[in-house]
Parts: structure tokens; sequence; C-alpha cells
């Protein structure tokens, strides 16, 4: 990895949000579910048990719908709920992603093209012993997650910030034809690696170019940016 990009990774230490708390695995770590669900690609059954779920009509409470109806054996049922999640406007991207790997897990496989599409991004970059984990997507949505137990988590609406996430998106285009399946969420061995979250699945670049990294410094360094500009709003 380029040694100007490494330290820029290091400078977001210092000004970055405290999320870890002792009785939880460490933010970031393999055992932490907040980076796995970075990826949408658990289980339906496992999705649904992390969810806090009040009866409310929304597109989490038809997933779990979904699912009961897939342990009654209505697969058929359970299919067109989930579709359903689909049509929604504005559905988010990591739902999307849940959407569709329940889908498979289902039997049912997207098309050949919008298999293909990329909707999202994480790249894991090795940090002192550790990794730093980044996440963009095409709704405009990012994660960091830094190794030291801070993070952001970026949802608010913003035309820089979404673009930012789509330029990194492209630039694992050129790459995909290199990509090869990925069936889990462990940690890679060692290196770069990036992640590439389509309807068909999860697909890995080992040792991603460039062109990859700097998109994605991009929208990190973005990122803090927009920190340091709150901090600097509080009262």
């Amino acid at each position: 990895m380029n040694p100007q990009l490494v330290t820029r990774f290091l400078l977001l230490i210092m000004i970055m949000v405290p999320l870890s708390k002792s009785d939880s695995p460490q933010l970031g770590s393999e055992a932490d579910p907040i980076r796995q669900r970075l990826f949408s690609c658990q289980p339906m059954e496992v999705l649904v048990q992390g969810l806090k779920l009040d009866g409310r009509p929304g597109p989490f409470q038809t997933f779990a719908d979904a699912v009961e109806l897939a342990k009654a054996g209505k697969k058929e049922e359970a299919k067109t709920r989930l579709r359903s999640i689909l049509e929604v406007p504005n559905l988010e991207t990591r739902i999307q992603l849940w959407v569709w790997s329940a889908l498979r897990e289902l039997g049912e496989q997207p098309n050949a093209n919008s298999g293909k599409e990329i909707l999202g991004v994480v790249i894991e970059v090795p940090m002192h012993g550790a990794y730093e984990t980044l996440a963009g997507y095409q709704d405009g949505s990012a994660r960091y997650l830094n190794f030291s137990g801070k993070a952001i988590f970026w949802d608010k609406p913003d035309a820089s910030i979404k673009l930012l996430c789509e330029r990194l998106i492209a630039s694992t285009i050129p790459e995909s034809s290199r990509a090869v399946p990925r069936k889990d969420t462990v940690l890679p061995k060692s290196g770069t690696q990036v992640t590439l979250l389509t309807r068909s699945g999860m697909y890995v670049v080992a040792e991603p170019p460039q062109s990859i990294m700097a998109t994605g410094s991009a929208l990190m360094l973005e990122l803090m940016k927009r920190v340091k500009e709150t901090e600097a709003n509080k009262p």
C-alpha cells in the first residue's frame, strides 16, 4: 500500500468517535457484529435475531415476516414477501443486499446483468496488528471502523459524499474480472483486500491497485472533514 495513503489512514485516528465497550467485541475485530453487518450477507435467521422490532410496518418487519414464512416451509410466499421490499422507494443499499442474500438462500438468483452490478465496496487495510475497514454504498451511506475502536457512521444524504461513494464503486469495476467469490466475513490473513458487494454475493480483490485505494482515501478524508466540522459547530 502507498506510504502516503497509510499515513492518511493513521492521521484519522485522532478525531474519531470511540465506540467500543468492555463487554463487547472490539469494534472492527473479526467477531464484531457491526463490522460483519457492513457486508450485508448474514443468513436471514441470524439477521432477524439481531433486530429490535416492535411490529410496526417497515422493510425489516417484512423481512422478519418472510423469515417466519420460510421457517414454516412456505418458501414461495417468503420470496414474494422479500421481493416486495425491493419495491420500497429509496431503499437503503444494505437492505437491498440483505434481501438478495435471503433470496439466494431460498434458491433465487438475480439475472446476469443486475447480479454483477456493484452496490457497495468494503476495503480492509492492515494496521498495527489489526484491520481498518472502510465501506461505501451506492446510496451514499458510508462506514469507517478504525483499528483503535473508533468509528464514523454516515447515513445523512449528502451529494459530495455520495459522489465519492460512487467514485469508489466505479474504481473497482476494472478489477472485477479478477475478483473471486467471498463466502464469509473473516478478516484477511494478510494484506489489503477489497470486497465487492453485489446482488449475486460478495467478491474479493486481493492487493487492490492504487486507483481503488486513492478513491477510498478521498472518501475517508471527506468523512473526517465532516466530523471535524460537526465538532467545531457544537456549542
